[in-house]
């Protein structure tokens, strides 16, 4: 921050440092928030040039890493509030019909075949049996389970409803969760069996 107000060469290392220092902290946080890895490495660049350009107003009175992901997040709202560049779908801006035959096969991937809703069902069926039979032997642990899944409740709201301390509560959470794989392994194997 010292270099970045005084300005000259010694801005350049200062960047380079913060860069090693954080690059990869930023990255991480900002591929979860968009899921691509290019946009993510674009996004850390465009933060780290805003933090270049607002370094002088640094206060210096919190942590530095606070101050620089808050302008990360700032930049990756940005970025998901820009509207979307619209494509024109007549023929007179795409003459070779590209975008028409684009259309037309994401619309063809997403038309369900007879196969599929066999499968789907056979799925269903089989989870709700395992899981009937789950609930009939371990109704406890079953209704962690869809406290988890169905509620997303976490590892404190699960404890204070048990009343258990956290670590009896993970070490419980961890036994209802290996004894969900026992009663759903007919499941498991029929879903993610390769087709």
């Amino acid at each position: 921050m010292q270099a970045c107000r005084e300005g000259g060469e010694r801005i350049e290392g200062a960047l380079r440092s913060l860069d090693r220092s954080y690059y990869a902290v930023l990255y991480r946080d900002c591929l979860r928030a968009v899921r691509d890895p290019d946009s993510a490495r674009d996004l850390v660049q465009e933060a780290f040039i805003k933090v270049w350009r607002r370094c002088a107003s640094f206060r210096g009175d919190s942590e530095l890493l606070p101050w620089v992901r808050s302008i990360m997040r700032r930049t990756i709202l940005d970025k998901v509030r820009q509207p979307l560049r619209e494509v024109s779908l007549d023929h007179e801006a795409d003459p070779s019909g590209d975008v028409m035959r684009r259309v037309a096969e994401l619309s063809a991937a997403q038309i369900p075949m007879p196969e599929d809703e066999i499968r789907q069902r056979q799925l269903t069926d089989c989870f709700r049996r395992c899981w009937r039979q789950f609930m009939t032997a371990s109704p406890e642990h079953a209704l962690v389970i869809s406290w988890i899944a169905d509620d997303g409740m976490s590892h404190e709201e699960i404890a204070a409803l048990l009343g258990r301390s956290p670590g009896a509560t993970r070490e419980f959470i961890s036994q209802c969760r290996k004894r969900a794989r026992i009663h759903l392994a007919e499941w498991y194997s029929l879903a993610f069996a390769p087709r």
